[in-house]
């Protein structure tokens, strides 16, 4: 199911969408949602972060998934093939496939209606390790685009985070109630 690219991208965009169901309640979090004025551009999902007193006043975190698996595939099996020259070149197409995608990400970016920064999802823990652990640097490049990079298990714990956050803000409304009422 996984070689042909629209059922991989659809799978890393439900994989992605089950993890933010199960994780943030409902209305924290949008789907296809247009970041930029005027723009037919539409993210996959955008957590939504509250940005001032009021609840109603949000800004969104862009979040995208990625799944270049022809590449990693490539990389599997140059590594397999204990091929240096193979492994090298497999590895650079991955990392330059995933800084494209990067910058793809980017054009989400529109503060003050979204955060500065988005997250390219990737939706193997594999192909995250892979980027992840490059001595080319390409994390940091992302990092310069305002791109940071998140694999399941990463996005699992930083949207946990989110969650807590959330909850303790919901705490802190229903104390300020409790106040006016006492």
């Amino acid at each position: 199911t996984l070689t042909n690219v629209k059922a991989r991208g659809i799978y890393g965009e439900m994989a992605l969408e089950n993890l933010l169901a199960n994780i943030l309640d409902k209305g924290q979090y949008e789907v296809n949602v247009a970041t930029k004025p005027k723009s037919a551009e539409r993210v996959e999902f955008a957590v939504k972060i509250p940005s001032g007193e009021s609840k109603d006043e949000i800004i969104y975190l862009p979040i995208d998934s990625k799944f270049p698996m022809e590449d990693y595939v490539r990389l599997c099996d140059a590594t397999d093939s204990c091929d240096a020259e193979l492994i090298r070149v497999a590895r650079k197409a991955l990392e330059d496939r995933v800084l494209a995608e990067a910058k793809d990400v980017k054009k989400y970016i529109e503060p003050p209606k979204t955060t500065p920064f988005a997250i390219l999802y990737l939706a193997t823990e594999g192909l995250y390790a892979e980027i992840v652990s490059s001595k080319n640097g390409i994390v940091e490049k992302m990092q310069q685009e305002n791109i940071m990079i998140a694999g399941p298990t990463t996005i699992t714990a930083l949207l946990n985070s989110f969650a807590m956050g959330f909850k303790a803000m919901a705490i802190n409304e229903k104390a300020k109630e409790v106040r006016v009422v006492l």
